[in-house]
């Protein structure tokens, strides 16, 4: 072993990380074929195998996953040292929840592509069953969603969001001196919400409430048109609807939870790409930056 070639070990730390030769070629920005070439020359240079095939994944053997772990304490330290490890560079796919990918992640990717100009941020969004399928399959980096999910999977909070009582803008009269409190919401008064788990904790702390459920927020917002109710749903959900004036923000004084969202990835396939935007969410309220967006625009 007097002429160790390390881009072989880099390959091969990258197809053990994500147990996939094409996840693998993708981050390293190689073909397939090179990628499994250059396994091949590792494997006959250091007399053993490494990987066992099953189906579409690849699994590392007993003497594979003894250099991987040992080629993760010196890349780690690698990273530690690098002198450009402030550069974020590469690409990322993150999966969204459709109604955050909508109302949401405009505001963020604004941000993001100022802070990391190298960095290309994709993004796929759907149901969460989808999502988390495609997390654990290494499909997508990270996953926004409402669930904080444990054992491989490292969950941080990434976003809060108050939920708020709304009426429609023909009710301003009937509800301009109003307070939304208990005993309004059990007295038989309809309370219109969007059967997600945004409101469910809501409906799990209030048991008493009279709850209208329906479909989503659109659906909720299609009710109240048409009728005197008031409907809860996260203020996220609402923003367009509130800043065109067409339904208006209730007083309260109900204790009502917030929203969570939380940013999930597999913590042994972190880097620099996921952790910076893992903690970017960490770090910036998007209310904040909404209110930073629209001072720019201004400007």
């Amino acid at each position: 072993m007097n002429n160790i070639n390390l881009n072989l070990y880099k390959y091969f730390f990258q197809v053990a990380k994500y147990e996939s030769y094409t996840k693998a070629a993708e981050e390293l920005m190689v073909s397939q074929p090179s990628l499994s070439y250059s396994i091949k020359v590792l494997e006959e240079q250091i007399g053993v195998k490494l990987f066992r095939k099953d189906k579409n994944r690849v699994y590392l053997t007993e003497e594979g996953r003894e250099i991987y772990e040992k080629l993760t304490v010196i890349f780690d330290l690698l990273e530690d040292v690098n002198p450009n490890n402030d550069d974020v560079s590469g690409k990322i796919i993150l999966g969204l929840r459709t109604a955050f990918a909508e109302d949401a992640w405009p505001v963020y990717m604004r941000t993001l592509n100022l802070l990391y100009p190298h960095l290309q941020i994709d993004y796929i969004s759907g149901d969460p069953d989808m999502l988390k399928k495609l997390l654990l399959n290494h499909e997508i980096d990270i996953l926004i969603d409402e669930e904080k999910l444990d054992g491989e999977v490292t969950s941080v909070l990434a976003f809060e969001d108050p939920c708020i009582f709304v009426t429609h803008k023909h009710n301003k009269e009937k509800f301009e001196n109003s307070i939304i409190n208990d005993r309004y919401c059990m007295e038989n008064k309809l309370v219109v919400v969007p059967m997600n788990k945004y409101v469910q904790k809501v409906i799990d702390t209030y048991p008493d409430f009279n709850y209208l459920p329906v479909r989503s927020t659109p659906y909720m917002l299609y009710s109240l048109e048409f009728s005197d109710k008031i409907g809860l749903s996260p203020k996220m959900l609402l923003k367009r609807e509130l800043q065109t004036g067409e339904f208006l923000e209730l007083k309260s004084d109900v204790g009502i939870p917030k929203a969570r969202m939380y940013a999930s990835y597999i913590k042994r396939l972190s880097n620099k790409k996921i952790l910076a935007i893992v903690d970017f969410f960490k770090s910036n309220d998007y209310y904040s930056l909404l209110t930073e967006t629209k001072k720019s625009d201004e400007n």
